[in-house]
C-alpha cells in the first residue's frame, strides 16, 4: 500500500515527466513548421500547419499550467492527449517516408501518453 508520501512522489515524477514531454512536442512542432512551409504542396497544407501550431499552443499551456499546479492542468492534460494525437496522425499521413515528420509524429505521440498518465 503507498504511504501518501510515496503518491506524491509518483504523481511528481509523472508530473515531471509530461512537462518535459509537453516543452519537447512544444519544441518539435515549432521546428518542423518552417521546414514544413519551406517544402510545400502537402507538407504546408492549411490543416496541417493549423494543428502543428496548436498542438505546440496547448502544449505549452500544459507545461504552464502543471508548472504552476493549476487547477485544471488534469483537464488541460486530457485536451492536449487528443490534440497530439491528432497532430501525430497528421504528420504521419503528410509524409511516411520524410524523417522529420516522423520524429515530430513519435514526439506527439510520446507526449500524448505523458498527458494521459497526468490526466487519470
Amino acid at each position: 500500500m503507498e504511504t501518501p508520501i510515496q503518491g506524491s512522489h509518483l504523481q511528481g515524477t509523472r508530473m515531471e515527466r509530461c512537462i518535459h514531454d509537453c516543452l519537447a512536442c512544444y519544441q518539435e512542432c515549432l521546428i518542423c513548421i518552417p521546414y514544413c512551409l519551406s517544402l510545400g504542396e502537402k507538407h504546408a497544407e492549411q490543416k496541417h500547419i493549423s494543428l502543428m501550431l496548436e498542438c505546440s499552443e496547448m502544449c505549452n499551456m500544459s507545461a504552464s499550467l502543471m508548472q504552476l499546479k493549476g487547477e485544471f492542468a488534469y483537464e488541460h492534460c486530457q485536451l492536449c492527449a487528443k490534440v497530439c494525437e491528432a497532430c501525430e496522425a497528421s504528420c504521419r499521413n503528410v509524409d511516411p517516408n520524410d524523417s522529420m515528420m516522423q520524429k515530430c509524429a513519435d514526439m506527439c505521440h510520446r507526449c500524448a501518453d505523458s498527458c494521459r498518465n497526468m490526466a487519470h
